[in-house]
């Protein structure tokens, strides 16, 4: 899923970084939206729906996409840290170990319920969407404990 994003990100941004450099909009034809990923990011960057994008359009989206990648490639280097045994996913017992579970204390929500695929462990998109779960709640409290 990084990698499609990315590799999105990237065709679009070959594709048409010459025209962003000039200062000219680049015209994309509605139909295309949903047949491929580039397609798709360029209907989500182009906030006016003109069917353009202007540079400062690009360069929204653009800043958007780096802080995506980011973000990923250091939930990336927390997932591999955090695998303790080096499977490539987090089982019970490093699950336990999770900072964030142990924040949630005995409300943490189970393994099992991030664990899409049922096989007992969290591969990283596993990871990725228990981060997107319990972090908001995280930073809630520390915003009330100030």
């Amino acid at each position: 899923m990084i990698r499609l994003l990315a590799t999105g990100v990237l065709a679009l941004v070959l594709s048409q970084a010459v025209h962003a450099q000039q200062g000219k909009p680049v015209a994309m034809p509605q139909a295309q939206a949903a047949a491929d990923p580039a397609a798709a990011m360029f209907k989500a960057w182009d906030k006016n729906s003109d069917g353009q994008l202007s540079l400062m359009e690009f360069r929204a989206g653009w800043q958007q996409a780096q802080a995506v990648v980011k973000t990923q490639a250091a939930l990336g280097r927390q997932f591999a840290a955090l695998d303790a045994n080096h499977d490539r996913a987090i089982d019970a017992g490093e699950y336990g170990n999770l900072l964030l579970v142990k924040n949630a204390g005995k409300a943490a929500p189970p393994l099992a319920r991030f664990d899409a695929n049922a096989n007992g462990k969290l591969e990283f998109a596993e990871y990725v969407k228990l981060v997107e779960t319990l972090a908001p709640q995280e930073e809630a409290r520390k915003g009330t404990n100030k």
